[in-house]
């Protein structure tokens, strides 16, 4: 389903083979929503929608495999992170993480031609993020 209006319905991944928006497609869609309402009821309208978005929805890699997206609601003040609690700040810093990390395999993957490596790296950086908040957690707790 692709969005054509500010009235689209959002097409969440759901469980199983199924179709489900992209990240340009959340985009666009936000595009449409500023056009039609202004950034602020726009912002306000993508966010809850967004925060919609099933625990395991492909559209949440978006916050932090997809560096256009990350850039696009940086730019806008939109927060994809509503329904991560506790975990937003690690996954914030894991966008970053995936930022570095690709800037380093850029070269590589040009040899690599299969974006596979990239994956598991970005997936293992985000690991060690997650390992290493829960040490600091666990050490300042003393």
């Amino acid at each position: 389903m692709s969005v054509t209006s500010w009235n689209t319905a959002p097409d969440y991944d759901q469980w199983g083979s199924d179709t489900s928006w992209s990240c340009n497609d959340w985009i666009l869609w936000h595009q449409y929503l500023k056009a039609k309402f202004g950034k602020t009821k726009a912002n306000f309208l993508w966010d809850y929608a967004f925060s919609q978005s099933g625990t395991l929805s492909s559209n949440l890699d978006c916050r932090t495999f997809d560096s256009k997206f990350r850039e696009y609601v940086k730019a806008n003040g939109l927060n994809p992170f509503a329904n991560a609690g506790i975990f937003t700040p690690v996954l914030q810093g894991a966008g970053t993480i995936q930022d570095v990390t690709s800037g380093v395999l850029g070269g590589i993957s040009s040899f690599f031609t299969s974006s596979n490596i990239k994956t598991l790296v970005n997936i293992l950086s985000i690991g060690a993020v997650v390992v290493g908040g829960l040490y600091a957690y666990k050490t300042f707790k003393k």
